[in-house]
């Protein structure tokens, strides 16, 4: 782990893997700067699933430019659409974590994201944990999550790989992405919130 300076690193018992699929529509220096935020973490056993919606020869620029091997991209035949939900099961079922959360490619995270939050599942053993965040389309204020759909973004997450890989993505519209949290959340057998907001959407 790299050093921060007033930060104290915390335990990740076992040193698992967590996998975030990304799903990205002609997105340059956001999909940089996300990628580039997952190079700064703490906490180095991790992978991002870059999934781009249709042939996508600017992330494929943007993954080379990147240079990481925890960066892999699927750049799929056709694009689909539907706020990117199909691509994000295609990601889910791509990542080969012990740990698995989404984001879009838009966004970026603190430092410690990883750290804190394997920390977390790992020491209450925990099924899914959630941070706060702030929002960008909200003049930059923190929004303090809830285990509910709306009140959590589907990149403040982290739940185990099994918990992800067997919920169904039953929800295609606007909001799907609240209700797969909703049905992560109503399987698990424990779920953590850390009221810190180390995420970032916009």
């Amino acid at each position: 782990m790299r050093d921060i300076r007033g930060w104290t690193p915390l335990a990740v018992p076992g040193r698992p893997k967590v996998s975030v699929a990304v799903a990205t529509f002609e997105q340059t220096d956001e999909l940089a700067c996300l990628l580039y935020s997952f190079k700064c973490q703490t906490y180095p056993n991790w992978e991002a699933v870059v999934v781009h919606d249709g042939p996508g020869p600017a992330a494929r620029s943007v993954v080379a430019q990147v240079a990481d091997p925890r960066v892999r991209l699927i750049e799929t035949p056709e694009r689909r659409g539907q706020f990117g939900h199909p691509w994000r099961e295609l990601g889910i079922d791509a990542c080969t974590g012990d740990y698995v959360g989404l984001t879009n490619g838009d966004n970026y995270y603190a430092p410690v994201y990883f750290e804190w939050m394997l920390h977390l599942l790992t020491r209450d053993d925990a099924d899914l944990a959630y941070c706060d965040w702030v929002h960008s389309h909200a003049q930059w204020s923190v929004m303090r999550a809830g285990p509910g759909k709306c009140l959590t973004d589907l990149g403040c997450w982290v739940a185990r790989a099994g918990l992800a890989k067997s919920t169904p993505w039953r929800d295609h519209g606007f909001d799907g992405d609240g209700t797969f949290f909703e049905d992560l959340a109503r399987k698990a057998t424990k779920v953590v919130h850390l009221p810190r907001p180390l995420f970032v959407h916009n």
